[in-house]
């Protein structure tokens, strides 16, 4: 009886690895998804509103840096790209209060030196500020650091049991 059984586990897990290599597995979508980028560029979402007020402080400095709105008719053609019907943006790639920015990709690394050689000022004064406390206190500080940017993702707690 166990012979038919196992024969009967075997049969259904081949049929499920048939439904599976068949299926079609279904994701949700990316909030913001955007076309690939166009060879030689990177982009990004800009906010032109923030919690539904017009933040054009905010869009008009992503702009002053570089970024620049990308036109829908630059996305392929089987990529469907929602399009800001009016206003300023008319016929830029937008959706919500945020439009899709595109800057050349020499210029997006440049800006990226720029942002590591600030990190590095602010850890240098941070390490510097940390080993003057230290000498006037006499204390040992560990100034251990992590490289690196965590985007959205939760510290983890591990709580020890002691009993």
């Amino acid at each position: 009886m166990s012979t038919k059984r196992t024969s009967r586990e075997a049969e259904e897990a081949h049929l499920d690895r048939e439904d599976l290599s068949r299926e079609d597995i279904w994701e949700p979508t990316a909030l913001l998804e955007a076309p690939p980028a166009r060879p030689g560029m990177r982009q990004r979402w800009v906010s032109t509103s923030i919690l539904g007020k017009d933040a054009p402080q905010h869009t008009a400095r992503r702009l002053r840096e570089g970024w620049t709105p990308r036109p829908s008719n630059s996305v392929p053609i089987d990529f469907y790209a929602p399009t800001i019907a009016h206003g300023q943006f008319e016929g830029v790639v937008g959706v919500e209060g945020m439009i899709l920015c595109e800057m050349p990709e020499e210029r997006a690394q440049s800006r990226d030196r720029y942002f590591r050689g600030k990190t590095k000022d602010q850890q240098r004064f941070v390490n510097q500020a940390l080993d003057k406390v230290a000498q006037s206190g006499g204390v040992d500080i560990d100034k251990t650091s992590k490289e690196g940017i965590d985007r959205g993702a939760r510290p983890s707690v591990v709580m020890e049991d002691d009993g």
